[in-house]
């Protein structure tokens, strides 16, 4: 995978350039390279990153809570998945 841009993450994955840069400001991820233009680039490992993150938010998570999960070993991660996982089964419960 080459280095993306802002747009190409957007076009590829659907998560905005304004997504990208509330993580950037919470200090989630950060840009690789920069182009001749000016054009901020990411490497394969952030765009990884960023995708992480913004699955995260899709099952609930804020980004102050992902900032404690994200680095967290494998263990610490499956455990949060776990607790989102019954989190959202109870929620459906209670909405039938």
């Amino acid at each position: 995978m080459k280095n993306r841009t802002l747009r190409e993450i957007y076009e590829e994955y659907g998560i905005s350039r304004r997504a990208i840069q509330g993580y950037e400001k919470e200090g989630l991820v950060h840009a690789t390279d920069k182009m001749k233009r000016g054009y901020l680039l990411y490497n394969k490992d952030m765009v990884n990153r960023i995708i992480q993150i913004r699955f995260y938010q899709d099952i609930g998570y804020r980004v102050k809570q992902i900032k404690e999960i994200i680095d967290a070993s494998n263990d610490i991660k499956k455990i949060a998945l776990e607790v989102k996982l019954d989190e959202l089964k109870s929620k459906k419960i209670k909405t039938n």
